[in-house]
């Protein structure tokens, strides 16, 4: 009888230590984000299908778009480190984007003052964030790209957070560094490999946000036509070739450079003659098949977001200001995983995102079938874009046909200009060929 006991007694007592155990592993609550991402309460109250993510300044602002994605309450919605780039250095935080992606999953926040400076909402959001480390590199907690003064890794160290530095003496050789420290981190080279112009980074936003998206191979081509760094990149494809795509027109990246780079892979020259058309033309352009590895481990090639039906989820900003437009890669590489729409310098929206928007413009259907289209607004656009966006992402009504039959209209001359095809949605563009 006393046997019985004493093992009813043990369980109850292993039951409560176990318990209290798993309880004591509970990890504290976060502490309440320090920037709001609903700063302007009125443009929020006037939009249904939108919200703003904004600070007084770039660097407020980066912070704004961590905050929305990493909650950092608990192990699992941290990042697993976060980049630090400079203010000053567009090609370098251009490229770098594509460090944003699995394995290491990280925001990009600025240091300022030449790479001399930690800004204090820069240290306050590494603080809150406290980055897992990526696991296969040592648990590194943040990675310093680009020229950055040791004063700064330093103040991070102070925080008790591991860091890594990448640099190279330009953006050209920063690329190959990423390249090539990225296929140590995947044990392979990507096939897929985006090409901008040093002289118009602009053009190659859209690319910078799907590199946050997937981490495809990036690299530079400039005036003089095809680096010897950048052909080191492709080179080191061999034996399979690379994929190439251009994302540039032909008035800055010409023919004669794109030869060049035919001699390495397969080319495609993204289609538009300007940032804001090219960012639009991405977000319906999808280029699938075959790997050239496919024989050896088959993997299927599907490049670009390819959207051409509703239900998704987008990003607005103004391009002017490089250090609103590129940080928002995050958005892009977790959360709503959004594509990029670029205003025109003045704010307003482009004639080809409206056409655009037309297309994957939620029609109504029994409401739990009900899909609808968001916008994440970046930085300080105007309201009366934001008005006009929000009409064309909500679920189309009656009252919409005259507006429809004139983004027809739109669509077809958009389509004849560009000698693209936007049926269904989809862009298909003439490969370039040697």
């Amino acid at each position: 009888m006393i046997k019985p006991l004493y093992t009813l007694l043990a369980v109850a007592a292993l039951t409560v230590l176990l318990i209290s155990g798993y309880v004591l592993l509970w990890e504290p609550q976060g502490k309440p984000l320090d920037v709001s991402t609903t700063q302007n309460e009125d443009l929020l109250e006037l939009t249904g299908s939108t919200a703003r993510l904004s600070g007084e300044d770039h660097i407020q602002t980066a912070t704004a778009y961590s905050q929305a994605i990493y909650a950092a309450a608990q192990d699992k919605d941290r990042p697993g480190a976060v980049v630090l780039v400079r203010d000053d250095d567009p090609a370098t935080a251009l490229a770098t984007t594509r460090l944003q992606h699995m394995p290491v999953n990280a925001p990009m926040l600025f240091v300022t003052e030449n790479g001399t400076a930690l800004p204090e909402e820069t240290r306050k959001e590494l603080e809150r964030l406290g980055p897992e480390g990526v696991m296969m590199d040592n648990n590194v907690q943040v990675y310093l790209v680009g020229d950055i003064d040791q004063s700064v890794v330093d103040e991070v160290k102070k925080l008790k957070l591991k860091t890594r530095m990448i640099y190279a003496s330009n953006p050209v050789q920063l690329a190959e560094v990423l390249d090539e420290y990225i296929a140590v981190l995947e044990s392979d080279h990507r096939q897929i490999v985006f090409i901008a112009s040093t002289d118009a980074l602009e053009y190659a936003y859209p690319a910078a946000n799907w590199n946050a998206h997937m981490g495809d191979g990036f690299a530079y081509v400039t005036p003089e036509g095809v680096p010897e760094e950048t052909r080191r990149i492709l080179e080191k494809r061999w034996p399979y070739y690379p994929y190439i795509y251009v994302f540039a027109p032909s008035s800055v990246v010409d023919n004669e450079t794109m030869a060049e780079l035919s001699q390495y892979g397969h080319v495609q020259r993204i289609p538009g003659n300007t940032p804001q058309e090219m960012a639009v033309r991405w977000a319906g352009y999808k280029d699938s098949g075959h790997m050239t590895s496919w024989l050896v481990g088959y993997k299927a090639r599907s490049v670009g977001w390819g959207y051409a039906e509703p239900g998704h989820n987008m990003l607005l900003v103004n391009p002017e200001d490089w250090r609103t437009v590129v940080p928002s890669g995050v958005l892009s590489h977790m959360g709503k995983h959004g594509f990029l729409i670029l205003t025109e310098p003045g704010d307003e929206l482009p004639d080809a995102a409206r056409s655009y928007l037309q297309v994957i413009k939620p029609e109504p259907v029994y409401p739990s079938q009900q899909v609808f289209n968001f916008a994440w607004i970046l930085g300080d656009i105007s309201d009366e874009p934001v008005r006009e966006l929000d009409q064309l992402l909500r679920v189309s009504s009656p009252s919409d046909g005259n507006n429809s039959s004139l983004t027809t209209r739109n669509n077809s001359s958009l389509a004849e200009r560009n000698n693209s095809s936007l049926t269904a949605g989809i862009i298909t563009v003439n490969k370039y060929n040697q």
